[in-house]
């Protein structure tokens, strides 16, 4: 029987903002909320705001209608292993990092779930959730999403895109306070108090967030929209461009990226980062390829081409190449420039292509070997800025060009 409509497992720092959320939002009363933890002192914070509270799980296993996971992901295979059996009948809330709904519902023995990434934020009702479901009725959808949306913005999207996810908006919080943290320092150099230029600061910072949320203008208009010629802050921005300081940025994100992934990845499963390119000469004409494959440390080149192609051909050509050469399912992630490979898979034209069999598309044949390699796999893929700094997109532009040089000095 469930006299609460939330329990909650575990009553730390996110699951008393879950709390303040929904009660300060209305939509539950604290007699509609059970949670559950071995520590009083955390339990007397939830007390405070007027839930039950209990340090028994299985209190709120056995009497709540949805079941939220609110505690440190190296200790839920304990409590996975005394709850399985008991939650089959429940809808599941997870927010632990790092642990898939594959996870959950092998250790819990449950159907429906809902796996939340939420960010620190949230504790201030200002924070950015993203969602995925499985098994959940549209009915359904709607108490999730009406949780985390009394902390903030929310987002749905397929749980293939929580890495990134995890780089972006989970991790973005301490990017964020990076940069805050030196615009403070920087104000402070010319006189500014700290309580000044921390007020200058935040109130920039917020305001320029808005100003990005609210114009249809790109970015880098925005900015150019600041600056004059010869003025001040084309010094400042000249400066950042000079240091590569958007790149910079991206690649840490990148390296965030790479770390969730290792970190969720089962240890029979292969992290490989894969860069490639294409090259044609005439369009049609001679064309080359080139795939970089990079796993635990080593580092595997593939290049080749053909007399007569087209350069999405061989762009094409070079992600079939490298996903081909992989002897075991693999964890990949693929950085290319084509916007035609980016686009066909990140847009899910590539699944609506197969399913009426690939008739009217162009180069349907590699399409269909690209579908059938991605299926094999755990794949994802990343756009890349051609021709610019990045040192792997540029070595596999060069090899692809020489394979496509090859076959026009033949002619």
């Amino acid at each position: 029987m469930n006299n609460y409509k939330l329990g909650i497992i575990g009553a730390g720092n996110m699951s008393t903002a879950i709390q303040k959320g929904v009660l300060s939002s209305g939509l539950l009363s604290p007699s509609e909320i059970i949670v559950s933890d071995l520590s009083y002192d955390y339990l007397g914070r939830a007390k405070e705001l007027g839930v039950q509270v209990t340090t028994d799980n299985d209190d709120v296993a056995a009497s709540a209608e949805y079941v939220l996971f609110a505690v440190k992901p190296q200790a839920f295979p304990d409590i996975a292993s005394l709850l399985k059996g008991k939650l089959t009948d429940k809808k599941i809330i997870s927010i632990m990092a790092g642990v898939p709904i594959e996870k959950l519902v092998s250790s819990l023995d449950v159907q429906k779930i809902c796996r939340v990434m939420p960010n620190t934020p949230c504790m201030v009702m200002s924070g950015m959730s993203a969602l995925c479901f499985m098994n959940y009725d549209e009915e359904e959808k709607n108490f999730p999403r009406s949780v985390f949306s009394g902390m903030g913005d929310v987002i749905e999207l397929p749980e293939t895109k929580f890495d990134a996810v995890t780089s972006v908006s989970g991790s973005g919080p301490a990017y964020a306070y990076m940069f805050i943290d030196g615009m403070i320092k920087g104000g402070m150099n010319g006189g500014l108090t700290f309580e000044e230029a921390k007020k200058l600061t935040l109130a920039t910072i917020v305001g320029g967030a808005r100003m990005v949320e609210n114009s249809e203008k790109p970015i880098e208009r925005l900015i150019d929209a600041v600056c004059s010629k010869g003025g001040t802050t084309i010094q400042a921005v000249n400066y950042y461009r000079n240091a590569n300081l958007t790149d910079i940025i991206a690649e840490g994100v990148d390296r965030c990226r790479a770390r969730s992934i290792e970190m969720r990845s089962p240890s029979n499963d292969t992290f490989v980062s894969i860069y490639t390119d294409g090259a044609c000469s005439g369009n049609p004409g001679p064309g080359g390829y080139c795939a970089i494959l990079q796993s635990n440390g080593r580092e595997k080149v593939i290049s080749g081409g053909e007399k007569s192609t087209t350069n999405n051909r061989m762009e094409l050509l070079a992600v079939i190449e490298a996903l081909r050469s992989l002897t075991k399912k693999c964890i990949v992630e693929v950085h290319s420039d084509s916007a035609y490979v980016i686009n066909a898979v990140n847009n899910d034209w590539l699944s609506g292509w197969k399913a009426r069999g690939f008739h009217n598309v162009k180069n349907p044949d590699l399409w269909e070997k690209l579908a059938s390699l991605i299926a094999a796999h755990e794949v994802r893929f990343v756009k890349v800025k051609g021709h610019s700094d990045d040192e792997l997109n540029n070595r596999c532009d060069e090899i692809a060009r020489k394979e496509s040089q090859s076959f026009r000095s033949e002619e």
